[in-house]
């Protein structure tokens, strides 16, 4: 997966825990405030990250978001099979032309060891 670019919520947790991996897989980074209202506009595409397939009710109102404007969202469950995630992924950005991504997290994940091997991925 190589993105134009990843945009990350500045302050949380989730988002500097996975800084490094977003830097490899875009040519640009950039750290959005999540009071910044214009977000969505600049966004093409949501990328969740998630463990047992729960969801924040902040998460699930910005996924309503996209899926109300149909934008291809893609939710990732860290305590799933790992090939199998990464396949998935590089497959939804190729079919869906993932151009400038949100991704998003609880800031919980990141005490969950399995957050790592997505990072290192």
């Amino acid at each position: 997966m190589k993105a134009e670019t990843i945009f990350l919520l500045t302050g949380n947790k989730f988002s500097n825990a996975i800084s490094a991996w977003a830097t490899s897989r875009a040519s640009e980074v950039i750290q959005v405030s999540d009071k910044l209202t214009d977000f969505f506009d600049k966004t093409d595409s949501l990328l969740i990250f998630n463990q047992n397939q729960e969801l924040t009710q902040e998460i699930q109102e910005i996924k309503k978001a996209y899926d109300k404007q149909q934008k291809p969202v893609h939710k990732i469950d860290i305590n799933g099979t790992l090939m199998v995630g990464v396949a998935n992924l590089d497959l939804w950005v190729e079919t869906n032309k993932c151009r400038r991504i949100l991704v998003l997290g609880s800031e919980e994940l990141v005490a969950n060891i399995n957050l790592e091997r997505y990072s290192n991925s």
